[in-house]
């Protein structure tokens, strides 16, 4: 379970106000206000920072923030400047905890009581933000983000907070399949920030950063690497214990001696998350046609996904369309 209670957040210069979710943009502010309004903003949803642009030129930035129960996920797209968080802010600001960043675009230096870290696009760095940093982003950015509250990410991980920043990838290697995943989950609860959304995002959240901090060595993480191919491929009908152990480099037998562990099968916890994944379309208000729904995760016959799906919630797909339309 995420700490902290939900909160009603409302737009700033931006769209129409959800709950849970605000948005900011530097558009149609006079170019003197820019970055008072760009700390202001950031100081209340997500991290208190101070910013500068590299020659006097004004700053350009667009953010989107939801908060999923006190964890706030963000996207951010901005010209080039440098933001900085010093003692003085740390300590004034209260908050405290770890901040995931998915470079998306833009090279990047990271400035810390340890040294300098380079990030470029496709890689992610975890930092304890109740320490001094200083990041510069000569070429502007494009980035997701990630702030967990320091109770939950202990809590979640087992591990305190990083003393030094990590750096990882997000890539299609075996490696990065966690980290890929959560950046995954971060894109489409911000592509998508509805009830329904967040609430599923909540739930999966705090698995994905645990694998993402602890890796996959154990029995769970080969569940959770295997689950993660799972996620990428769910439209495809091929997800036999064959191709997904090829995918998370296992062989069949220890594969399925994993999921056995837990008394399934990888074939069960495929469909089980098929459903979920089916459940969450359907109830979509105005959204995709059952058979589309169907076809994209992964259901080759109409018939079957009807039976499966009436037994696993107890109405047909139909059903479940009709009632989100209404």
């Amino acid at each position: 379970m995420l700490r902290g209670g939900s909160r009603v957040l409302t737009t700033t210069h931006g769209t129409g106000p959800l709950a849970g979710v605000r948005t900011f943009s530097t558009v149609g502010l006079p170019p003197e206000q820019r970055v008072a309004r760009w700390e202001e903003h950031n100081a209340s949803a997500l991290i208190d920072l101070r910013a500068r642009t590299l020659d006097g030129t004004a700053l350009e930035g667009r953010e989107v923030v939801v908060d999923l129960q006190g964890v706030h996920l963000a996207d951010v797209v901005a010209s080039a400047h440098v933001v900085e968080r010093s003692a003085q802010q740390i300590a004034s600001s209260g908050v405290d905890g770890v901040a995931f960043y998915f470079a998306l675009r833009g090279e990047s230096f990271f400035y810390h009581g340890g040294g300098v870290q380079l990030q470029r696009p496709g890689t992610l760095l975890v930092c304890d933000v109740s320490r001094p940093f200083m990041r510069g982003f000569a070429q502007g950015l494009e980035e997701l983000v990630v702030r967990l509250p320091r109770a939950t990410f202990e809590e979640v991980t087992g591990r305190a907070l990083p003393e030094a920043p990590l750096l990882l990838g997000f890539g299609d290697g075996p490696s990065e399949a966690h980290a890929a995943t959560l950046a995954r989950l971060v894109r489409s609860t911000l592509a998508r920030p509805g009830a329904v959304e967040r609430a599923a995002a909540a739930q999966r959240l705090c698995e994905v950063v645990h694998a993402v901090i602890n890796g996959s060595t154990s029995s769970a993480g080969h569940r959770r690497a295997a689950m993660a191919h799972v996620e990428r491929h769910l439209a495809d009908r091929d997800l036999s214990v064959a191709a997904v152990a090829r995918a998370v480099g296992l062989s069949e037998r220890h594969l399925s001696r994993v999921f056995a562990e837990t008394g399934t099968t990888l074939s069960r916890a495929v469909l089980e998350r098929r459903l979920e994944a089916a459940h969450q379309l359907l109830s979509r208000p105005g959204g995709t046609a059952v058979a589309v729904v169907a076809r994209r995760c992964g259901f080759v016959s109409a018939s079957h996904f009807s039976r499966v799906f009436r037994e696993r919630y107890g109405r047909t797909p139909v059903e479940v369309r009709a009632a989100a339309g209404a």
